[in-house]
C-alpha cells in the first residue's frame, strides 16, 4: 500500500519514522488528508521538555521542604546562637539591630576555631542568668560581636558592634589616618608625661 499524500508532501518521509507515527489522521479519497495534527516524535519531544522544564521549576521547592538533619540541625544552632546572642548583648546600643548573616558567619568561624563550640551552645541556656554571663562560652560570642574577630579570622569590620558604641559621634573607621606608608614603620615611643 503506498503512503498517502498531502498536497506533495510524502508522509513516508524521513522526518516521521512510519505511516503509524500520526495520529488524528482521516483518509479520504483520493489519498488525501483531511486533518494532520503532528508527528507523535514531535509531541513527545514538546511533552517532555515541558515535564522537564516543570520538574527543575519545582525542584528548589522540593529540595527547601526535604532539608537533611544536618541542614536542620545547622538551622537550630543559628537560631540557638542569634537568641542567646540578643539575650547576652541586652541592652544593645541605640538603633542596634544584630545581623542574621553576621551571627551565620560569626557561627561558622566560633566553630571553626573551637570544635568545641557547638557542644558548649548546647548547654547555653537561651535566656542566660547571671551565673552563664561570665561563662567562657559567654564571653566568647560577646567578644565575637564587639570585635567582629574569632581568634585571628575577621569576620566583619563595619558590623562590629564596637563602633556601634560611638557611632553618633566618630564614624567607622576605614582609611589610614597617618601619612601614606606610615603603618610600615614601627611607632614611635612615648616618652613624656600626661
Amino acid at each position: 500500500m503506498e503512503a498517502p499524500r498531502l498536497d506533495g508532501v510524502d508522509l513516508d518521509d524521513e522526518r516521521c519514522n512510519a505511516w503509524s507515527a500520526f495520529t488524528s489522521i482521516e483518509v479520504v479519497a483520493g489519498g488525501r488528508l483531511r486533518e494532520l495534527h503532528c508527528c507523535l516524535g514531535r509531541r513527545r519531544f514538546v511533552r517532555n521538555q515541558i515535564l522537564l522544564g516543570g520538574g527543575l521549576a519545582m525542584l528548589p521547592t522540593a529540595l527547601l521542604q526535604a532539608k537533611p538533619p544536618e541542614l536542620q540541625d545547622a538551622a537550630s544552632r543559628l537560631s540557638k546562637f542569634y537568641t542567646v546572642s540578643q539575650a547576652l548583648l541586652r541592652p544593645l546600643p541605640v538603633n542596634t539591630r544584630l545581623d542574621h548573616r553576621v551571627a551565620a558567619r560569626l557561627l561558622a568561624a566560633l566553630n571553626s576555631e573551637y570544635p568545641s563550640f557547638p557542644q558548649q551552645l548546647d548547654l547555653l541556656p537561651d535566656d542566660p542568668g547571671a551565673d552563664d554571663r561570665y561563662s567562657p562560652v559567654a564571653q566568647l560570642i560577646v567578644a565575637a560581636w564587639f570585635l567582629g574577630t574569632v581568634d585571628k579570622t575577621l569576620v566583619t569590620f563595619e558590623r562590629a558592634l564596637m563602633y556601634r558604641l560611638t557611632a553618633d559621634i566618630f564614624p567607622v573607621p576605614s582609611y589610614c589616618t597617618g601619612k601614606p606608608g606610615g603603618w610600615a614603620s614601627a611607632p614611635v615611643a612615648y616618652s613624656g608625661g600626661v
